[in-house]
């Protein structure tokens, strides 16, 4: 994901992730980015053509900054 005021990102659905506002501001404030891998750009999509979206913490978080699965996809990896 490309952020629009930091990576001068589009401002459209592609490139976006629906979060509630405090999601939205703890993603901003506390250094966390996010990782879409959408179905058709060679990156691994998720089940049945859908995009993942992944969450990857700051390295105060996590040194490996190991990416975390997100939305209702990290649930359809058990079924």
């Amino acid at each position: 994901m490309r952020w629009w005021r930091r990576d001068r990102g589009p401002t459209d659905l592609s490139n976006g992730v629906l979060l509630c506002e405090t999601c939205h501001h703890r993603i901003h404030d506390n250094g966390w980015e996010i990782r879409i891998d959408a179905p058709g750009n060679g990156s691994g999509s998720g089940s049945r053509g859908r995009a993942r979206v992944w969450f990857i913490p700051p390295r105060y978080v996590d040194p490996q900054q190991a990416p975390r699965l997100g939305g209702r996809a990290r649930f359809d990896i058990a079924a």
